[in-house]
This record gives structure tokens, C-alpha cells and sequence, in this order.
């Protein structure tokens, strides 16, 4: 991983969110080794690593399920049944090996409530539609 970090991204502490970005990219999370290694390549503490990816909706710090459904909580979202859909959405998950998970803002507010499914965005989400595409992605 250090050999990644030197090929890939200059010894700046500036490089920490695009070096943490790269490395949930490469695992789907950043594991405590990769943070170690990006604190220890940028010459920061571990605590500072640890700051920035805690502050982050978008960086994890734990391994996701095999399926990632991110529900829009932003204000458009949550007036327009963003709170119900999470929280169904969040019953029904356990036999779906999903991880769910909130956003404090999809940037799709026209079309609320939003949901992420996998990395694809779509709109005017109801709990009937998050279930076909679970059902229909999981046939693939």
C-alpha cells in the first residue's frame, strides 16, 4: 500500500482526502491499516486521519454489506418521506445482506425522496420501487 500511495499521490498533507478516497475505493471502506499507512506516508497523526474520516458521510470505517442503500435525509427528502423510507427500508434489509445508511443530501432535491442503490441515484423513491430494484438487480 505504500508503494500505491508514493506512485499515486504527492507527500502533501493536502493529499489526505483524495489519499482516504483512493483507499475506500480499493477496499469499499478504509481499513485501520490503510489509514496507518496514509497518516505514515503524509507524515500527519493517526488522529488527524481519523478526524477527516470520521467527518465524512461518504468514507466508512467498516466493511459495507454486499449491497450499499444510502437514503437522502435532507430537508426536500425528509418532508417528502425520506424518514418512513429509511426506516423501512431499514427493517427489511437484514435478509438482503444490505448495508443501509442516511445522507445528509443526495443533491436531488426535485426529485424527493431520493435513494442510492449500489452507486445509482434514482428519484421519487417509494418502498415498493427500493424493492424492485433490489429484487430485479439481485436476478442479475
Amino acid at each position: 500500500m505504500r508503494a500505491e500511495l508514493r506512485e499515486r499521490f504527492p507527500r502533501h498533507r493536502g493529499q489526505l482526502l483524495p489519499a482516504l478516497h483512493y483507499l475506500q475505493h480499493e477496499h469499499g471502506y478504509l481499513p485501520e491499516h490503510g489509514m496507518e499507512a496514509v497518516a505514515w506516508y503524509l507524515g500527519i497523526p493517526v488522529s488527524e486521519v481519523y478526524g477527516a474520516a470520521t467527518s465524512y458521510t461518504e468514507l466508512r470505517l467498516a466493511a459495507p454489506g454486499e449491497r450499499v442503500v444510502r437514503v437522502c435525509t435532507g430537508v426536500s427528502c425528509w418532508m417528502n418521506g425520506g424518514s418512513e423510507l429509511l426506516s423501512a427500508i431499514g427493517e427489511g434489509s437484514d435478509g438482503l445482506g444490505a448495508t443501509v445508511e442516511e445522507t445528509p443530501c443526495g443533491f436531488l432535491c426535485a426529485m424527493a425522496p431520493a435513494v442510492e442503490i449500489d452507486g445509482r441515484w434514482t428519484g421519487r423513491a417509494t418502498q415498493e420501487s427500493v424493492a424492485e430494484i433490489l429484487a430485479g438487480s439481485a436476478q442479475r
